[in-house]
């Protein structure tokens, strides 16, 4: 079994460089109504990592560690300058990123499927070699035996320990065997114990040819053997860049020896936090703000290996579209099986309401008197049919978001592929909850029973979903967790207001009068009510004295329902058309741009 997990590493034999000259990184911030402010979170800083090296990237909190590491992963990109070399050529980020894989700080996981099955579906979708059902099995048991967490194979995510999940989440991006690992603190939340076990973890990943980079708040003591190169920052300048072994050397040439009790991190972080006076200009002059090598561990390497030669076929993506898509529909579909909380509370919501509303409206549908009751009723399903299908996705979407960004920008799949999937899969789910409301209401509420008249306010409810559905990932692709669920409701509102419920639009400006006619929620509206009053429906019975609106025309025309019903249906296609290549491409932008 380790024989043929060790087939699949990589070549340690050679090694290289990847060595970065000013590199400088700034963030612009917007205040209100005064100005652009403009940070500068890394200071023209230099440095160089080598192959098959355990490199941890320390310092205090806020001292620019997880930027150093996302612009050399090329998880940032805008706001950069300087260079960044391999083997003293000068490379793109872009380049650095098809040959590595970056383990994110909060990095997420669907906790509802089984190391296995997250396994399975990693090395599908991600690993660029050609390998058959067998060999897949072998490989993925030989990096879970090499993590130790082979035993834990049938374990769901939720059920890992924090250090069982720790070394999970490296296990799923090594099955495409990256030749750098970038790690955001991978110790985070971990004891001693369990933190000193995973950076073992990551030095004997280095053994089998690969080059680990992370960051790291504070090591201990233990850890300090197993890295052979440190880099330090405080305030985006670098204060040491060499081995562990020459810190007290380093320290001793400044003129502040470390006491022979303390951790020499410890101590390093204690004069960059200006405990012993302003003294952190000394460091920064000393390393020449990460240009000087000499305290580096002295030894022969043969700066020759070509870890960016693309292969004649290389593809951005190991899998193809089809591909991409099946698995992640057959993931969707494991997650949803077993968290049954969302697709059940959508059928429940929609069952209740049928009923609710069929028991409020009971009998409006054929009668004169209560015509405007049944207006109100197919009023209260369009907007009903459009609420559900537009908070199902803009409430779960953004939490799911942060899962999606980091898989993505390690290769596994392309966002047409995420998108297509995610689309493909909740359709008939759409599709069953909203026929199932809509088919008992519709009997309970007396309505016609003819079904070209059942059939277009099905029609109708259901496209309004489908345009609901794409404007919630409009909305959320557009903004940040926090403020897509503090909007997402208001977002809406503009719909209601230019609607006839809330007011006739004869009654407004002409050039208001407009907006009315463009807006899809008042046209599906004007396509509910017609589907049931409309064509030519004859006169209704009243059991009053007297019923204005006996005649379903006369009651149109007064409403502002009459309406050429082949032009709501393509403006509501139209809307639908519009909205889900906006979300398609809004997607796409914030995976590859918007790294937020």
């Amino acid at each position: 079994m380790n024989k043929n997990y060790e087939d699949t590493c990589l070549n340690s034999d050679g090694s290289f460089k990847l060595a970065f000259k000013d590199l400088k990184y700034c963030i612009k911030s917007k205040v209100p109504f005064i100005n652009k402010e403009t940070k500068t979170i890394l200071k023209s800083i230099s440095g160089e990592f080598r192959g098959n090296e355990l490199t941890a990237i320390i310092g205090l909190s806020g001292s620019g560690k997880s930027s150093l590491l996302d612009c050399l992963s090329g998880f940032r990109q805008n706001n950069i300058s300087g260079t960044i070399t391999y083997n003293d050529n000068i490379i793109s980020t872009r380049s650095i990123k098809e040959v590595s894989s970056y383990f994110m700080q909060e990095q997420m996981l669907h906790i509802y499927l089984t190391v296995k099955e997250l396994m399975n579906f990693a090395v599908n979708v991600k690993c660029r070699q050609k390998l058959n059902k067998e060999e897949k099995k072998l490989k993925i048991e030989g990096i879970l035996q090499k993590l130790n967490i082979s035993d834990q194979r049938d374990t769901f995510i939720q059920d890992l320990s924090g250090g069982e999940r720790k070394r999970f989440q490296i296990a799923i991006e090594l099955v495409d065997d990256p030749k750098i690992l970038f790690l955001d603190e991978p110790t985070t939340n971990l004891d001693i114990v369990a933190s000193t076990q995973c950076i073992q973890f990551l030095k004997d990943i280095t053994k089998e040819g690969r080059t680990i980079i992370f960051t790291i708040h504070q090591p201990c003591a233990s850890m300090l053997h197993l890295f052979d190169h440190i880099y330090a920052l405080n305030n985006g300048n670098c204060i040491y860049q060499g081995s562990s072994e020459n810190l007290l050397t380093f320290f001793e040439e400044i003129g502040l020896p470390c006491p022979s009790t303390y951790n020499p991190t410890d101590f390093l972080m204690e004069i960059a936090n200006n405990d012993y006076g302003d003294h952190s200009h000394l460091l920064i002059e000393k390393i020449q703000n990460g240009s000087n090598l000499n305290y580096r561990k002295e030894n022969e390497q043969n700066f020759t290996a070509d870890i960016f030669k693309r292969p004649s076929d290389f593809k951005e993506f190991s899998a193809s579209y089809f591909h991409q898509v099946y698995y992640l529909m057959y993931r969707l579909f494991l997650t949803s099986i077993r968290n049954k909380s969302l697709i059940l509370m959508r059928l429940i919501v929609h069952i209740f309401f049928g009923f609710a509303t069929g028991t409020v409206y009971q009998f409006v549908g054929n009668n004169a008197s209560m015509i405007r009751d049944n207006y109100n009723f197919l009023l209260i399903v369009i907007t009903a049919v459009l609420y559900t299908s537009y908070h199902s996705h803009y409430v779960t979407f953004p939490l799911e978001f942060p899962i999606v960004k980091r898989e993505h920008f390690n290769g596994w799949y392309s966002s047409n592929a995420y998108y297509s999937s995610l689309m493909i899969f909740d359709a008939p789910i759409v599709l069953v909850c909203v026929t199932i409301c809509i088919t008992i209401s519709y009997l309970m509420t007396d309505q016609p029973l003819e079904i070209n008249r059942y059939l277009i306010l099905l029609g109708f409810c259901l496209i309004t979903s489908y345009v609901a559905q794409a404007l919630a990932i409009v909305l959320t692709s557009l903004l940040n967790v926090q403020f897509s669920l503090l909007f997402g409701t208001y977002f809406l509102m503009p719909f209601f207001v230019f609607s006839t419920f809330a007011v006739f639009s004869r009654d407004t400006h002409p050039i208001l009068q407009n907006i009315f006619e463009l807006n899809f929620y008042n046209m599906a509206v004007k396509g509910a009510v017609n589907s049931v009053l409309g064509f030519n429906r004859t006169k209704l019975p009243c059991d009053e004295i007297y019923c204005h609106f006996t005649d379903p025309k006369k009651f149109l025309k007064y409403y502002e329902c009459e309406a050429d019903m082949m032009y709501i249906f393509y403006l509501l296609l139209t809307y639908f058309v519009i909205c889900q290549t906006a979300a398609f491409f809004l997607i796409g932008y914030r995976l590859k741009y918007k790294h937020t």
